[in-house]
């Protein structure tokens, strides 16, 4: 494994996770924007919107293709979340 540079966010990251291919790497960070980014090569898929806070945790879902992110849902092929 080698080092990956993910240029981003713009306060402190709180927590990662790969896929269960890993393939993909979601960040969470205190600047409210959960993002996921290619694993081989750092660069940036996506960025969520919706949170007002640092978001400090998440978890991926390998059967619903979906990011859960306390009581938000995101829908990783679609950029688009529900409350839940």
């Amino acid at each position: 494994m080698r080092p990956i540079l993910m240029k981003g966010h713009e306060r402190p990251l709180t927590f990662l996770k790969y896929n269960g291919d890993g393939d993909l790497l979601f960040s969470c960070a205190k600047d409210h924007t959960p993002t996921i980014w290619f694993a081989d090569n750092g660069e940036r898929l996506g960025t969520y919107r919706g949170h007002n806070g640092a978001v400090w945790c998440c978890d991926v879902s390998s059967k619903s293709l979906s990011l859960s992110l306390a009581l938000a849902l995101w829908f990783i092929h679609r950029m688009f979340f529900g409350i839940l």
